[in-house]
């Protein structure tokens, strides 16, 4: 693997990560709605992450097939929505429950701390990467 095959790979993982915090804050933005603007409730969703092979070839060199993340897809999730007694809700049913996305907010932030933390690895092995590269470019000028 040559090192600017490094470099693609950690950009799509930042790319993911990206689309991860993306779905997850527009779950917790509408945890707590109970229809949306077509009248329909909210139903969370998820990203489908996928890893396609990613042949690195550079300055006449072939690199063996890589895996890299991309986003396949955002889908909703099949969680069943929660129900909430509040009577006096206009979108109460006749028992006075008002149905709420399925939407877990403990662990959507779980999920937030899990992006966070994909970003920062897939941030430092871009930089440790680039630092590599330059230093190397420096000790062939010192000569």
């Amino acid at each position: 693997m040559d090192l600017f095959g490094v470099f693609d790979i950690s950009s799509a993982g930042m790319s993911v990560e990206q689309s991860r915090l993306a779905v997850a804050a527009s779950n917790l933005a509408n945890a707590r709605t109970s229809s949306g603007v077509d009248g329909m409730a909210y139903q969370p969703l998820k990203a489908v992450v996928q890893a396609t092979s990613y042949a690195g070839v550079e300055a006449g060199l072939a690199a063996e097939s890589l895996p890299r993340p991309v986003v396949q897809s955002v889908v909703p999730t099949e969680a069943p929505p929660r129900l909430a007694y509040d009577p006096g809700h206009p979108d109460a049913d006749e028992r006075g429950f008002v149905a709420k996305p399925g939407v877990d907010s403990l662990s959507t932030m779980m999920e937030l701390i899990s992006v966070s933390r994909g970003y920062e690895a897939n941030l430092r092995a871009f930089d440790v990467t680039r630092h590599l590269l330059q230093s190397t470019i420096d000790m062939g000028n010192s000569r």
